[in-house]
């Protein structure tokens, strides 16, 4: 079972190309993931966790159009911005 720093995972993400949403709660933060200026995905943390489970790696991936393994890889910074727009491209989320 996969676990993630949610700091760490929050702060590659940040790397990666998301920003921060206007839309937060008091126990979420969002994230935004633009490409062009057209929105292509986002994600959602909670403020109390130290960690992501697996449960939530698997949200997290899935809201990223991800599979898990990738979303772990992009989490851990060996998947770069670059390939991830490559893989998004791929899968027609860019058109």
């Amino acid at each position: 079972m996969s676990t993630l720093d949610s700091k760490k995972t929050y702060q590659n993400l940040k790397k990666k190309g998301f920003t921060d949403s206007p839309n937060k709660s008091a126990d979420h933060k969002y994230l935004d993931l633009f490409h062009k200026g057209k929105y292509v995905a986002h994600t959602k943390f909670s403020h109390g966790n130290n960690e992501i489970d697996n449960y939530l790696i698997k949200q997290m991936s899935f809201q990223c159009k991800l599979d898990k393994n990738e979303f772990i890889n992009l989490a851990k910074c060996p998947l770069s911005k670059k390939e991830y727009f490559d893989i998004l491209d791929r899968k027609g989320f860019l058109k």
